[in-house]
């Protein structure tokens, strides 16, 4: 159990670190205290804190720095939440504006302003889409033997196929597919879609256009399976290089190879139902040997989409999370 001054300090160490990225010393931390305290006195007290686990000492002759264990103490118990000024506020409203109506475009675009508004790399998953439904059938001829299957979501997503014909197609054949896909598989579950209704379909309309009702109900059933698995998005990669701890090359390389996997980066993004608002997981706890200097904030969206960023362990948590609450708050009105 750390006494009051000790948290103290270990906020006032990791509070000017965040700042300067550089190691903190005795003097620098008392002139932070709310209680004069001696540099002597403040030595002796983080040299506890160092022997404890929360502080470290990369030099003999340096000052200190916060381990994981200290960012994590810092992030549960001593971060003073952050206001966000009207600036800040008028910025995100901006960027909030975004005038998207295809799901995966607007997820992508919302984790490129969320990597504006933060210089950090940002991870955005897309939510579930277990109810998705084709919304409208278009059939566009293109010549006699081509057409092009355009297919619109009950999410808005659009998605068109090119689609080559064994037998010649006329203007009314293409309006007539059309009309039959309209009238019996939309807005319906195309999991219990069966040969029989196909069939009627295929005699209501005549077998000209067998072809195309099995090309479009193919194609649509290929774009339900890929909405009902989640999307990971990787925006601002770049941004980790301005980070002085990434000044390394090898160290950089490292976790841009890591970063370009989507499907490791997806596995850093679990968020239960239960959690709190803002999961932040640090240095070690993210599991990979990539991350042990690194740190990722999430927050959820929508129904169950989640939006997070990865930055250095030396984070500006409170402001970084701030932000990321507000943008994901705005995010909400696309979803209702």
């Amino acid at each position: 159990m750390l006494s009051d001054r000790k948290k103290e300090i270990l906020k006032a160490v990791v509070d000017d670190y965040i700042m300067t990225a550089e190691p903190v010393g005795s003097k620098a931390v008392s002139r932070r205290l709310s209680v004069p305290v001696s540099s002597a006195t403040v030595r002796n007290e983080m040299a506890d804190l160092e022997n404890m686990g929360y502080l470290e000492q990369p030099h003999t002759s340096a000052g200190r720095v916060p381990s994981n264990k200290g960012y994590r103490l810092y992030v549960d118990e001593l971060m003073e939440r952050y206001r966000l000024n009207i600036s800040e506020i008028d910025r995100i409203e901006k960027a909030l504006s975004i005038r998207v109506n295809e799901l995966d475009k607007l997820i992508i675009e919302a984790g490129r302003m969320v990597s504006e508004l933060t210089n950090h790399p940002t991870i955005t998953v897309t939510p579930s889409r277990s109810e998705e439904k084709i919304r409208r059938f278009e059939v566009i001829k293109v010549d006699e033997h081509t057409i092009v299957l355009v297919l619109v979501t009950t999410s808005d997503m659009i998605k068109n196929r090119i689609c080559h014909l064994t037998s010649p197609l006329t203007d009314f054949d293409a309006a007539a597919a059309s009309k039959a896909l309209n009238d019996n598989f939309t807005g319906i579950s195309l999991e219990g879609l069966t040969q029989e209704q196909i069939t009627a379909a295929e005699f209501a309309t005549g077998q000209t256009i067998t072809e195309i009702l099995i090309a479009a109900i193919d194609f649509a059933e290929e774009v339900i399976s890929a909405s009902g698995r989640r999307q990971i998005y990787l925006e601002g990669a770049p941004n980790i290089l301005r980070f002085p701890e990434y000044r390394d090359i090898d160290r950089a390389y490292e976790l841009m190879d890591f970063l370009s996997d989507t499907n490791a980066v997806g596995e850093l993004t679990a968020l239960s139902e239960s959690e709190i608002e803002i999961k932040i997981t640090i240095g070690e706890e993210n599991l990979e040997p990539v991350l042990t200097d690194s740190s990722i904030i999430m927050t959820s969206y929508g129904s169950g989409g989640l939006i997070g960023v990865l930055g250095p362990t030396r984070m500006d948590y409170a402001r970084v999370s701030a932000r990321l609450r507000r943008f994901a708050e705005g995010l909400e009105r696309y979803f209702k």
